[in-house]
Protein backbone atom coordinates (compact mmCIF):
# COMPACT_ATOMS: atom_id res chain seq x y z
CA UNK A 1 0.00 0.00 0.00
CA UNK A 2 1.28 3.49 -1.09
CA UNK A 3 0.45 6.70 0.74
CA UNK A 4 -0.78 9.95 -0.75
CA UNK A 5 3.09 11.12 -1.17
CA UNK A 6 4.15 8.50 -2.99
CA UNK A 7 2.05 9.65 -6.10
CA UNK A 8 3.33 12.62 -5.96
CA UNK A 9 7.22 12.43 -5.29
CA UNK A 10 7.70 9.77 -7.11
CA UNK A 11 9.46 10.32 -10.76
CA UNK A 12 8.76 6.77 -11.96
CA UNK A 13 5.88 6.12 -14.78
CA UNK A 14 2.89 4.99 -12.50
CA UNK A 15 1.84 1.35 -13.91
CA UNK A 16 -0.39 0.37 -15.96
CA UNK A 17 -3.51 -0.59 -13.76
CA UNK A 18 -3.28 1.00 -10.35
CA UNK A 19 -6.16 1.72 -7.64
CA UNK A 20 -6.52 5.13 -5.98
CA UNK A 21 -8.21 4.25 -2.99
CA UNK A 22 -10.18 6.91 -0.30
CA UNK A 23 -10.57 9.41 -2.70
CA UNK A 24 -13.16 12.28 -2.35
CA UNK A 25 -15.15 12.95 -5.26
CA UNK A 26 -17.79 15.75 -5.77
CA UNK A 27 -21.40 14.12 -6.43
CA UNK A 28 -21.75 16.31 -9.55
CA UNK A 29 -18.88 14.16 -11.23
CA UNK A 30 -20.58 10.79 -10.25
CA UNK A 31 -23.06 8.57 -12.18
CA UNK A 32 -24.38 7.39 -9.16
CA UNK A 33 -23.40 9.78 -6.34
CA UNK A 34 -23.90 8.60 -2.54
CA UNK A 35 -24.29 12.35 -1.08
CA UNK A 36 -25.89 15.56 -2.77
CA UNK A 37 -22.39 16.71 -2.54
CA UNK A 38 -19.39 14.68 -1.55
CA UNK A 39 -19.42 11.15 -2.33
CA UNK A 40 -18.38 8.90 0.55
CA UNK A 41 -14.64 8.12 0.07
CA UNK A 42 -14.42 6.08 -3.62
CA UNK A 43 -12.24 3.49 -4.63
CA UNK A 44 -10.78 4.31 -8.75
CA UNK A 45 -9.50 1.97 -10.10
CA UNK A 46 -7.26 3.15 -13.57
CA UNK A 47 -5.92 0.35 -16.43
CA UNK A 48 -4.29 1.16 -19.37
CA UNK A 49 -5.09 5.08 -19.25
CA UNK A 50 -9.22 4.53 -18.15
CA UNK A 51 -11.21 4.03 -14.88
CA UNK A 52 -11.76 0.22 -15.19
CA UNK A 53 -13.74 0.55 -12.14
CA UNK A 54 -15.49 2.72 -9.92
CA UNK A 55 -16.72 2.43 -6.36
CA UNK A 56 -17.36 3.55 -2.48
CA UNK A 57 -14.35 2.60 -0.57
CA UNK A 58 -14.35 -0.20 1.67
CA UNK A 59 -14.79 1.03 5.51
CA UNK A 60 -11.82 -1.21 6.75
CA UNK A 61 -8.80 -0.45 4.94
CA UNK A 62 -6.47 -2.42 6.74
CA UNK A 63 -8.26 -5.14 5.27
CA UNK A 64 -8.47 -4.17 1.43
CA UNK A 65 -4.94 -4.02 1.93
CA UNK A 66 -4.68 -7.53 2.99
CA UNK A 67 -6.86 -8.34 0.01
CA UNK A 68 -5.26 -6.95 -2.55
CA UNK A 69 -1.35 -6.87 -0.85
CA UNK A 70 -0.37 -7.70 -4.85
CA UNK A 71 -2.10 -5.01 -6.31
CA UNK A 72 -0.45 -1.19 -6.80
CA UNK A 73 -2.56 0.78 -4.41
CA UNK A 74 -2.52 4.27 -3.40
CA UNK A 75 -4.05 5.63 -0.32
CA UNK A 76 -5.32 9.04 -1.12
CA UNK A 77 -6.23 9.58 2.61
CA UNK A 78 -9.00 11.55 1.53
CA UNK A 79 -7.87 13.56 -1.55
CA UNK A 80 -10.01 15.17 -3.75
CA UNK A 81 -10.02 13.85 -6.80
CA UNK A 82 -11.85 14.99 -9.93
CA UNK A 83 -12.13 14.73 -13.87
CA UNK A 84 -9.51 16.99 -15.97
CA UNK A 85 -10.49 21.00 -16.79
CA UNK A 86 -12.65 22.27 -19.61
CA UNK A 87 -12.38 26.12 -20.05
CA UNK A 88 -15.37 27.31 -22.57
CA UNK A 89 -14.25 30.80 -22.80
CA UNK A 90 -10.81 32.45 -23.89
CA UNK A 91 -9.44 34.89 -25.91
CA UNK A 92 -5.89 33.08 -26.84
CA UNK A 93 -5.70 35.44 -29.96
CA UNK A 94 -4.93 38.52 -27.73
CA UNK A 95 -3.79 37.02 -24.61
CA UNK A 96 -0.42 38.37 -23.71
CA UNK A 97 -0.45 41.53 -25.26
CA UNK A 98 0.91 43.46 -22.39
CA UNK A 99 3.79 41.57 -22.62
CA UNK A 100 4.72 43.15 -25.92
CA UNK A 101 3.55 46.99 -25.02
CA UNK A 102 0.07 47.17 -24.44
CA UNK A 103 -2.08 48.36 -21.58
CA UNK A 104 -5.08 47.80 -19.74
CA UNK A 105 -8.24 50.25 -20.59
CA UNK A 106 -10.76 49.39 -17.67
CA UNK A 107 -13.38 49.81 -20.32
CA UNK A 108 -14.53 47.69 -22.93
CA UNK A 109 -14.72 49.66 -25.59
CA UNK A 110 -11.65 51.33 -24.89
CA UNK A 111 -9.85 47.69 -25.18
CA UNK A 112 -11.37 46.82 -28.13
CA UNK A 113 -10.34 49.55 -30.00
CA UNK A 114 -6.63 49.08 -28.43
CA UNK A 115 -6.44 45.66 -29.71
CA UNK A 116 -8.01 46.47 -33.22
CA UNK A 117 -5.57 49.37 -33.56
CA UNK A 118 -2.82 46.77 -32.91
CA UNK A 119 -4.46 43.37 -35.24
CA UNK A 120 -2.05 45.20 -38.07
CA UNK A 121 1.02 44.32 -36.24
CA UNK A 122 0.11 40.67 -35.90
CA UNK A 123 2.24 37.80 -37.45
CA UNK A 124 2.33 34.05 -37.74
CA UNK A 125 5.15 34.20 -35.43
CA UNK A 126 4.02 36.23 -33.03
CA UNK A 127 0.55 34.51 -32.40
CA UNK A 128 1.95 31.13 -32.40
CA UNK A 129 4.06 32.39 -29.32
CA UNK A 130 1.53 33.68 -27.68
CA UNK A 131 -1.15 30.98 -28.12
CA UNK A 132 1.18 28.19 -27.60
CA UNK A 133 2.42 30.11 -24.19
CA UNK A 134 -1.52 29.94 -23.07
CA UNK A 135 -2.27 26.24 -24.23
CA UNK A 136 1.69 25.18 -22.75
CA UNK A 137 0.28 26.90 -19.21
CA UNK A 138 -3.47 25.67 -19.76
CA UNK A 139 -2.24 22.06 -19.73
CA UNK A 140 0.02 22.34 -16.70
CA UNK A 141 -2.82 23.74 -15.05
CA UNK A 142 -5.09 20.84 -15.67
CA UNK A 143 -7.40 21.61 -18.70
CA UNK A 144 -7.84 18.89 -21.65
CA UNK A 145 -10.47 21.37 -23.28
CA UNK A 146 -10.38 25.20 -23.95
CA UNK A 147 -13.19 26.76 -26.43
CA UNK A 148 -11.29 29.99 -27.83
CA UNK A 149 -13.38 32.93 -29.49
CA UNK A 150 -11.41 34.53 -32.25
CA UNK A 151 -11.70 37.99 -33.37
CA UNK A 152 -12.98 37.84 -37.19
CA UNK A 153 -11.27 41.17 -39.64
CA UNK A 154 -12.21 39.47 -43.19
CA UNK A 155 -14.72 36.73 -44.41
CA UNK A 156 -12.52 34.33 -45.08
CA UNK A 157 -10.80 34.35 -41.54
CA UNK A 158 -8.28 36.17 -39.81
CA UNK A 159 -4.24 35.10 -39.67
CA UNK A 160 -5.38 33.89 -36.05
CA UNK A 161 -7.93 31.74 -37.15
CA UNK A 162 -5.71 29.50 -39.14
CA UNK A 163 -2.96 29.66 -36.95
CA UNK A 164 -5.39 28.66 -34.22
CA UNK A 165 -6.83 25.73 -37.00
CA UNK A 166 -2.94 24.30 -36.84
CA UNK A 167 -1.82 24.21 -33.29
CA UNK A 168 -5.21 22.64 -32.79
CA UNK A 169 -3.95 19.80 -34.67
CA UNK A 170 -0.67 19.77 -33.47
CA UNK A 171 -1.91 20.33 -29.76
CA UNK A 172 -4.39 17.39 -30.21
CA UNK A 173 -3.53 14.95 -27.54
CA UNK A 174 -2.90 17.41 -24.83
CA UNK A 175 -5.73 19.74 -25.35
CA UNK A 176 -8.67 19.70 -27.13
CA UNK A 177 -9.09 22.84 -28.68
CA UNK A 178 -12.55 24.61 -29.73
CA UNK A 179 -12.60 27.29 -32.17
CA UNK A 180 -15.63 29.82 -32.07
CA UNK A 181 -15.73 33.05 -34.36
CA UNK A 182 -16.45 36.20 -32.84
CA UNK A 183 -17.78 39.20 -35.49
CA UNK A 184 -19.87 41.92 -34.65
CA UNK A 185 -23.81 41.25 -35.17
CA UNK A 186 -23.84 44.09 -37.48
CA UNK A 187 -21.78 42.48 -39.90
CA UNK A 188 -25.16 39.87 -40.49
CA UNK A 189 -26.40 43.08 -42.54
CA UNK A 190 -23.56 41.92 -45.24
CA UNK A 191 -25.08 38.53 -46.19
CA UNK A 192 -22.23 37.61 -48.69
CA UNK A 193 -19.96 38.54 -45.85
CA UNK A 194 -21.75 36.75 -43.22
CA UNK A 195 -22.25 33.65 -45.44
CA UNK A 196 -18.45 33.36 -46.40
CA UNK A 197 -17.55 33.69 -42.70
CA UNK A 198 -19.87 30.90 -41.76
CA UNK A 199 -18.79 29.07 -44.37
CA UNK A 200 -15.24 28.78 -43.41
CA UNK A 201 -16.28 28.43 -39.40
CA UNK A 202 -17.87 24.99 -40.64
CA UNK A 203 -15.10 24.18 -42.78
CA UNK A 204 -12.88 24.56 -40.07
CA UNK A 205 -15.63 22.44 -37.93
CA UNK A 206 -15.89 25.74 -35.32
CA UNK A 207 -18.69 27.46 -33.53
CA UNK A 208 -20.20 30.86 -35.32
CA UNK A 209 -20.04 33.37 -32.27
CA UNK A 210 -21.23 36.72 -32.18
CA UNK A 211 -20.93 39.99 -30.09
CA UNK A 212 -23.93 41.89 -29.09
CA UNK A 213 -23.11 44.86 -28.04
CA UNK A 214 -25.31 48.16 -26.71
CA UNK A 215 -27.80 49.08 -28.93
CA UNK A 216 -27.03 47.02 -31.51
CA UNK A 217 -29.29 45.70 -34.71
CA UNK A 218 -30.95 42.98 -32.76
CA UNK A 219 -33.11 42.92 -35.92
CA UNK A 220 -30.57 40.89 -37.51
CA UNK A 221 -30.26 38.18 -34.62
CA UNK A 222 -32.52 35.96 -37.03
CA UNK A 223 -29.72 35.67 -39.83
CA UNK A 224 -27.38 34.11 -36.59
CA UNK A 225 -29.48 31.15 -36.02
CA UNK A 226 -30.42 30.91 -40.04
CA UNK A 227 -26.89 30.81 -40.67
CA UNK A 228 -26.15 27.91 -37.88
CA UNK A 229 -29.65 26.16 -38.75
CA UNK A 230 -27.70 26.06 -42.88
CA UNK A 231 -24.34 25.48 -42.17
CA UNK A 232 -25.62 23.11 -38.96
CA UNK A 233 -22.89 25.05 -36.79
CA UNK A 234 -23.39 25.81 -32.82
CA UNK A 235 -23.81 28.83 -31.41
CA UNK A 236 -22.21 30.84 -28.58
CA UNK A 237 -23.07 35.08 -28.19
CA UNK A 238 -20.97 37.44 -26.09
CA UNK A 239 -24.13 39.27 -24.75
CA UNK A 240 -25.22 42.06 -22.40
CA UNK A 241 -21.76 42.73 -21.12
CA UNK A 242 -22.75 45.85 -19.40
CA UNK A 243 -25.54 46.90 -16.55
CA UNK A 244 -27.57 48.81 -18.65
CA UNK A 245 -30.60 46.99 -18.57
CA UNK A 246 -33.05 48.74 -21.05
CA UNK A 247 -29.90 47.61 -23.35
CA UNK A 248 -30.46 44.21 -22.50
CA UNK A 249 -30.74 41.76 -25.52
CA UNK A 250 -30.36 38.36 -23.89
CA UNK A 251 -34.12 38.28 -24.01
CA UNK A 252 -34.07 38.49 -27.80
CA UNK A 253 -31.61 35.45 -28.46
CA UNK A 254 -33.55 33.83 -25.90
CA UNK A 255 -36.96 33.91 -27.76
CA UNK A 256 -35.18 33.04 -30.86
CA UNK A 257 -33.48 30.15 -29.71
CA UNK A 258 -37.13 29.10 -28.36
CA UNK A 259 -38.89 29.72 -31.39
CA UNK A 260 -35.89 27.64 -33.53
CA UNK A 261 -35.79 25.12 -30.92
CA UNK A 262 -31.85 25.64 -31.42
CA UNK A 263 -31.55 26.34 -26.76
CA UNK A 264 -29.34 23.22 -26.59
CA UNK A 265 -26.69 24.58 -29.02
CA UNK A 266 -26.78 27.93 -27.88
CA UNK A 267 -24.52 29.77 -25.41
CA UNK A 268 -24.56 32.90 -23.99
CA UNK A 269 -21.24 34.51 -21.78
CA UNK A 270 -21.64 37.91 -20.04
CA UNK A 271 -25.09 38.33 -19.20
CA UNK A 272 -23.78 40.89 -16.80
CA UNK A 273 -27.07 43.12 -17.16
CA UNK A 274 -29.11 40.20 -15.39
CA UNK A 275 -26.69 41.65 -11.98
CA UNK A 276 -28.54 44.67 -12.35
CA UNK A 277 -32.52 44.08 -13.33
CA UNK A 278 -35.14 43.98 -11.00
CA UNK A 279 -36.10 40.76 -9.31
CA UNK A 280 -39.43 39.99 -11.49
CA UNK A 281 -37.62 41.02 -14.83
CA UNK A 282 -34.34 38.91 -13.76
CA UNK A 283 -36.30 35.77 -12.77
CA UNK A 284 -38.86 35.69 -15.59
CA UNK A 285 -35.84 36.21 -18.10
CA UNK A 286 -33.93 33.23 -16.61
CA UNK A 287 -37.40 31.47 -16.51
CA UNK A 288 -37.12 31.74 -20.21
CA UNK A 289 -33.65 31.00 -20.72
CA UNK A 290 -33.82 27.69 -18.63
CA UNK A 291 -37.32 26.41 -20.93
CA UNK A 292 -35.33 27.50 -24.09
CA UNK A 293 -32.69 25.25 -22.93
CA UNK A 294 -29.95 28.02 -23.33
CA UNK A 295 -26.20 26.99 -21.67
CA UNK A 296 -24.95 30.47 -19.45
CA UNK A 297 -21.20 31.12 -19.44
CA UNK A 298 -19.78 33.40 -16.87
CA UNK A 299 -16.62 35.40 -16.37
CA UNK A 300 -15.67 36.60 -12.87
CA UNK A 301 -12.03 37.67 -14.22
CA UNK A 302 -12.84 40.24 -16.98
CA UNK A 303 -16.20 41.19 -15.41
CA UNK A 304 -15.42 42.00 -12.23
CA UNK A 305 -12.42 44.21 -13.72
CA UNK A 306 -14.59 45.95 -16.37
CA UNK A 307 -17.98 46.33 -14.90
CA UNK A 308 -19.05 49.32 -12.61
CA UNK A 309 -15.56 50.99 -12.79
CA UNK A 310 -16.92 54.28 -13.00
CA UNK A 311 -15.73 54.54 -16.56
CA UNK A 312 -18.02 52.73 -18.85
CA UNK A 313 -21.22 54.31 -18.52
CA UNK A 314 -21.07 57.34 -16.06
CA UNK A 315 -17.27 58.62 -16.62
CA UNK A 316 -17.23 59.31 -13.26
CA UNK A 317 -13.84 58.21 -12.64
CA UNK A 318 -15.27 56.34 -9.10
CA UNK A 319 -12.87 53.42 -8.96
CA UNK A 320 -14.41 51.62 -6.15
CA UNK A 321 -17.16 49.34 -7.90
CA UNK A 322 -20.41 48.88 -6.21
CA UNK A 323 -21.84 46.19 -8.19
CA UNK A 324 -20.30 42.59 -9.64
CA UNK A 325 -20.75 42.47 -12.97
CA UNK A 326 -21.75 38.59 -12.60
CA UNK A 327 -25.11 37.21 -13.46
CA UNK A 328 -26.88 35.80 -10.32
CA UNK A 329 -25.31 32.09 -10.67
CA UNK A 330 -27.26 30.89 -7.82
CA UNK A 331 -30.81 31.61 -9.48
CA UNK A 332 -29.53 30.75 -12.70
CA UNK A 333 -28.73 27.12 -10.95
CA UNK A 334 -32.04 26.95 -9.18
CA UNK A 335 -33.20 26.67 -12.81
CA UNK A 336 -31.09 23.35 -13.60
CA UNK A 337 -29.62 26.07 -16.40
CA UNK A 338 -26.37 24.04 -17.81
CA UNK A 339 -23.75 26.65 -16.47
CA UNK A 340 -19.94 27.22 -16.60
CA UNK A 341 -17.38 29.74 -15.46
CA UNK A 342 -14.74 30.47 -18.04
CA UNK A 343 -11.48 32.36 -18.48
CA UNK A 344 -11.90 34.78 -20.62
CA UNK A 345 -9.13 37.09 -21.22
CA UNK A 346 -5.92 37.41 -19.56
CA UNK A 347 -2.61 39.62 -19.39
CA UNK A 348 -4.19 41.31 -22.33
CA UNK A 349 -6.14 45.16 -22.70
CA UNK A 350 -9.09 43.87 -21.36
CA UNK A 351 -7.71 42.33 -18.23
CA UNK A 352 -4.49 42.83 -16.49
CA UNK A 353 -4.10 39.02 -14.92
CA UNK A 354 -5.28 35.53 -14.90
CA UNK A 355 -3.85 32.59 -16.13
CA UNK A 356 -6.19 30.18 -17.39
CA UNK A 357 -6.52 28.04 -14.06
CA UNK A 358 -10.20 26.83 -14.03
CA UNK A 359 -9.23 26.07 -9.98
CA UNK A 360 -8.65 29.69 -10.21
CA UNK A 361 -11.17 30.85 -11.56
CA UNK A 362 -13.71 28.93 -9.52
CA UNK A 363 -11.97 29.93 -6.25
CA UNK A 364 -12.45 33.20 -7.38
CA UNK A 365 -15.78 33.06 -8.44
CA UNK A 366 -16.46 31.58 -4.91
CA UNK A 367 -15.95 34.74 -3.22
CA UNK A 368 -17.68 37.38 -5.93
CA UNK A 369 -20.72 34.93 -6.01
CA UNK A 370 -20.63 33.58 -2.28
CA UNK A 371 -20.44 29.95 -3.71
CA UNK A 372 -20.82 27.56 -0.51
CA UNK A 373 -18.85 24.35 -0.82
CA UNK A 374 -17.58 25.34 -4.12
CA UNK A 375 -15.51 22.40 -4.67
CA UNK A 376 -18.78 20.17 -4.08
CA UNK A 377 -21.05 21.77 -5.20
CA UNK A 378 -19.81 23.88 -7.97
CA UNK A 379 -17.16 21.98 -9.93
CA UNK A 380 -19.22 20.60 -12.73
CA UNK A 381 -18.95 24.17 -13.66
CA UNK A 382 -15.23 23.53 -14.69
CA UNK A 383 -15.25 20.54 -15.66
CA UNK A 384 -18.45 18.76 -16.97
CA UNK A 385 -20.94 21.53 -17.15
CA UNK A 386 -18.51 23.13 -19.91
CA UNK A 387 -17.77 19.61 -21.19
CA UNK A 388 -21.71 19.04 -22.27
CA UNK A 389 -22.13 22.98 -24.03
CA UNK A 390 -19.08 22.42 -25.95
CA UNK A 391 -20.20 19.27 -26.96
CA UNK A 392 -17.55 17.26 -25.93
CA UNK A 393 -17.04 13.50 -26.26
CA UNK A 394 -16.30 12.93 -22.91
CA UNK A 395 -18.84 14.70 -20.28
CA UNK A 396 -16.31 14.91 -17.68
CA UNK A 397 -18.46 12.06 -15.45
CA UNK A 398 -16.09 9.15 -13.93
CA UNK A 399 -17.64 6.12 -14.90
CA UNK A 400 -16.30 3.31 -16.17
CA UNK A 401 -14.52 3.15 -19.41
CA UNK A 402 -14.07 7.13 -18.84
CA UNK A 403 -10.13 8.31 -20.11
CA UNK A 404 -8.18 8.53 -16.93
CA UNK A 405 -7.68 12.55 -17.44
CA UNK A 406 -7.95 13.20 -13.65
CA UNK A 407 -6.96 15.89 -11.03
CA UNK A 408 -5.53 14.96 -7.54
CA UNK A 409 -5.59 18.03 -4.96
CA UNK A 410 -4.42 17.16 -1.14
CA UNK A 411 -6.82 19.29 -0.35
CA UNK A 412 -10.10 17.03 1.44
CA UNK A 413 -12.50 19.67 0.96
CA UNK A 414 -13.81 23.30 -0.44
CA UNK A 415 -11.87 25.00 2.47
CA UNK A 416 -8.78 23.39 1.78
CA UNK A 417 -8.88 23.32 -1.74
CA UNK A 418 -9.80 27.20 -2.27
CA UNK A 419 -7.40 28.08 0.56
CA UNK A 420 -4.22 26.06 -1.68
CA UNK A 421 -5.34 26.46 -5.11
CA UNK A 422 -2.33 26.47 -7.11
CA UNK A 423 -0.43 24.12 -4.19
CA UNK A 424 -0.45 20.05 -3.95
CA UNK A 425 -2.47 19.18 -7.49
CA UNK A 426 -1.04 16.83 -9.55
CA UNK A 427 -2.46 15.84 -12.95
CA UNK A 428 -2.70 12.66 -14.61
CA UNK A 429 -3.36 12.02 -18.24
CA UNK A 430 -4.15 9.02 -19.82
CA UNK A 431 -3.88 7.87 -16.10
CA UNK A 432 -0.03 9.04 -16.27
CA UNK A 433 1.50 12.25 -15.08
CA UNK A 434 2.75 14.93 -16.62
CA UNK A 435 5.76 14.62 -17.98
CA UNK A 436 9.08 16.36 -16.73
CA UNK A 437 8.52 19.06 -19.31
CA UNK A 438 5.20 19.96 -18.49
CA UNK A 439 5.95 23.17 -16.46
CA UNK A 440 4.52 26.55 -16.88
CA UNK A 441 6.29 28.77 -19.34
CA UNK A 442 8.23 31.72 -18.44
CA UNK A 443 7.10 34.93 -19.31
CA UNK A 444 10.48 36.18 -20.38
CA UNK A 445 9.89 34.46 -24.02
CA UNK A 446 8.27 37.32 -24.11
CA UNK A 447 10.76 40.08 -23.80
CA UNK A 448 11.82 41.57 -27.44
CA UNK A 449 9.52 39.27 -29.02
CA UNK A 450 7.98 41.83 -31.70
CA UNK A 451 11.04 43.86 -31.88
CA UNK A 452 12.62 40.45 -32.93
CA UNK A 453 9.79 40.31 -35.08
CA UNK A 454 10.55 43.38 -36.65
CA UNK A 455 14.29 43.18 -37.12
CA UNK A 456 13.52 40.10 -39.25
Amino acid sequence: MNSINDIFQSAALLPARYTLLNAHVPAALLDCPASDTYSTKTTVRISNGFIESIEESPSNTQNYRNEHVKEFVFDLQGATLVSAFVDPHTHLDKGDLLSIGLHPEQDLFDAIKSVRADYAQWTEKELRTRIEFALQTAWVHGSRAINTFCDWAAPGGPLAWHVLKELRQEWAGRIELVLTSLARIDQLADHQYSTDLAQTVADGQGVLGWFIYPEAPVNLLSKAFDLAERFDLRLDFHVDEHLDPPQGNLEHVTKLAQERDYGKRTVCGHCCVLANMQADSRDSLLDAVAKAQISMVCLPFTNLYLQDNGLTKDKSGRKTPRLRGLFPVHEARARAIQLAFGSDNHRDPFFPAGDLDPLQTLSLASLAAQLDNPVEEWIDTITSGPARLLNLKWDGVLRRGAPADLIIHRGRNSAEVISRVAHGRIVLRDGQRLPESACLPDFRQFDNLRADINAA
